[in-house]
């Protein structure tokens, strides 16, 4: 009888290792397969045509099946997103591998919101794969779909490809005041950021300043990101004119889909002054504050009709910054920037936004996301400034059109006013345009142009800023004095992204026009323009975490000054747009950049 039991036991064992081994090795299968497809939309070489497609194209045969198993696969840094890379960036990708901990399964998982056993939304799959591509320690995903024979479900198999999440950068003013920045964007795969930043000056005291950040995307699966953060360098959520040391917490949950319901988040933060450089005490501002933000809101029609992607968001926001200690000086009694700020603000967003896959628009051939669609938004709230409590209303309409051949469009109006006694006060009317040209290609080379419009106007100022100018309107100027209620801007750009490549970083120069114009009553000249000529290069290594690097030469023939005068600049980690946000918190008008 031990005889027989022992035999039945083995039979059984043998047939359960049997189906084990058979399950297991149609994992292999399947994943092999996608991993090959993966593979294949995600590299390309430099003469193939440029992407043009809608986010949900690839997944619409499969809609309404059901998600069998949700496969997880990563690539390599010695795969690049060009092809076949030279001989020795593959090595330093070998080299790259061992040094870098790959994105962890169960961190890609707490970024999904598909599950095993849901019906396959199209739409939905699309938002995913593009929410994980935007995020900064993740270089491209693609989501590939395995029919199962004979069935109604699918599996689906998420191919992903890092960043070298270690990145280092260096600013400041050599050598008399050194900054240096040193992060991970991803310790140990676990979608953690921790950054430090080092300020050695001369003229400080003390000569060293110190700040660092922790945060974790995604905290526990919640798509809420959670950050951490302490500065001795001015570089929390300053408002006033002096070095501040500021320590806070920030929550932040994106709207990640229509399909969604919920998003909000909460910023705290105390900021004080600190006269590190030794000022006298009768030019020194010495104040505190401390800021409190929150908001929520609510996603109406997340459960309609897969197709239907019009949806309507309800949100609230309520903040305070808070003088616990307000510098003495009695010019600035009437000074916005350092008094009390309070208000509730209520918004309703009707909108309707998809995206489709491109390349070459910021990035050097990297999968991008560009959106076309619409929202309309009406925003209702009080505000108190410099102790004045004023009513507040805004509508804000943006459209984003795109075309097949790969051109794209943006226009967004604004429009925004206080009340106070029956009238209009700090009323504000922007209006910004842009166009982006379909990519030409030269034999290996791609060029695209790019032009932008804006109009700003003021209307009865009390309490708001007058417009300003600075380099993000024309590079190396900053006009602040004029007393200007008006200002036009226009700007071009021709950027060709070459086959040019030394060890891993591409090259793509760029010449661009910028001008602008403001009008000032009670200037002695009444429109003041201005006019910036530039050109230059940019240069990324889309392997690694920090963004494009800049060097750009700007000849100004009139300056805030009426002098000519030629501007260079050389910036890093430049960061040009983020495309998955569908809403946002509501806000104030915002002008001056």
């Amino acid at each position: 009888m031990r005889k027989l039991i022992l035999f039945i036991v083995s039979i059984l064992f043998s047939i359960q290792c049997y189906s084990q081994n058979q399950k297991d090795s149609t994992k292999i299968s399947i994943t092999q397969k996608a991993l090959g497809e993966g593979l294949k939309l995600i590299t390309r070489t430099g003469g193939d045509s440029v992407l043009v497609e809608n986010s949900e194209d690839r997944f619409l045969p499969f809609e309404g099946k059901i998600i069998r198993n949700i496969y997880i696969e990563s690539i390599g840094f010695e795969k690049s997103i060009y092809g076949n890379d030279k001989a020795i960036t593959q090595k330093i990708g070998r080299a790259a591998n061992k040094l870098h901990t790959n994105t962890r399964e169960k961190t890609i998982r707490q970024h999904l919101f598909i599950h095993p056993n849901d019906l396959l939304n199209p739409y939905k799959l699309g938002d995913n794969e593009r929410f994980l591509r935007n995020k900064d320690f993740i270089l491209e995903s693609r989501f590939v779909i395995t029919p199962i024979d004979n069935s109604d479900s699918v599996d689906v198999t998420i191919v992903t490809r890092d960043v070298f999440s270690i990145g280092l950068s260096a600013g400041g003013s050599f050598p008399s005041a050194p900054k240096f920045n040193l992060y991970d964007a991803n310790l140990d795969g676990r979608a953690q950021r921790i950054e430090f930043n080092f300020l050695f000056d001369q003229d400080r005291k003390p000569k060293t300043g110190f700040g660092a950040s922790f945060k974790k995307s995604s905290f526990l699966g919640s798509f809420a990101d959670l950050e951490f953060f302490y500065t001795q360098l001015n570089s929390g959520f300053s408002y006033g004119d002096e070095t501040e040391y500021a320590t806070g917490i920030i929550i932040d949950r994106q709207l990640v889909s229509p399909y969604s319901r919920m998003a909000g988040g909460v910023q705290l933060s105390k900021n004080w002054s600190r006269n590190v450089y030794s000022r006298p005490d009768s030019s020194f501002l010495d104040y505190s504050y401390n800021l409190v933000d929150l908001w929520a809101g609510y996603n109406f029609g997340a459960k309609k009709k897969i197709q239907d992607r019009n949806r309507a968001f309800l949100a609230l926001r309520v903040f305070d910054g808070y003088y616990s200690r307000q510098p003495d000086l009695e010019g600035l009694i009437r000074n916005r920037i350092y008094n009390n700020a309070s208000g509730v603000l209520a918004a309703m967003t009707f909108y309707k936004r998809d995206f489709f896959k491109t390349q070459y628009v910021f990035g050097f051939g990297r999968t991008e996301d560009v959106p076309y669609g619409y929202s309309i938004t009406p925003t209702f709230g009080l505000v108190r400034q410099l102790r004045t409590q004023r009513p507040y209303a805004a509508i804000k309409l943006e459209y984003n059109g795109a075309f097949s051949s790969g051109s794209f469009y943006d226009l967004e109006f604004n429009v925004s006013s206080y009340f106070r006694n029956s009238s209009l006060e700090d009323a504000v009317f922007t209006s910004n345009i842009s166009y982006a040209t379909k990519v030409f290609t030269i034999g290996r080379f791609k060029i695209r142009n790019s032009a932008m419009l804006n109009y700003t106007q003021l209307f009865n100022v009390f309490a708001n800023d007058w417009l300003q100018i600075d380099s993000s309107i024309i590079p190396g100027l900053r006009v602040e004095e004029l007393d200007a209620s008006k200002r036009n801007s226009l700007g071009l750009q021709t950027i060709v992204f070459t086959p040019w490549s030394i060890i891993g970083f591409r090259i793509a120069p760029f010449t661009a026009v910028n001008w602008a114009m403001m009008k000032c009553s009670t200037c002695e000249e009444k429109n003041n323009i201005y006019t910036g000529i530039s050109a230059g290069m940019r240069i990324r290594n889309e392997n690694l975490i920090f963004g494009t690097m800049e060097l750009k030469a700007t000849y100004i023939p009139n300056d805030e000054s009426g002098d000519s005068k030629f501007s260079f600049s050389f910036r890093q980690n430049l960061r040009f747009r983020k495309t998955d946000v569908f809403v946002t918190a509501p806000s104030l008008n915002r002008y001056n950049n």
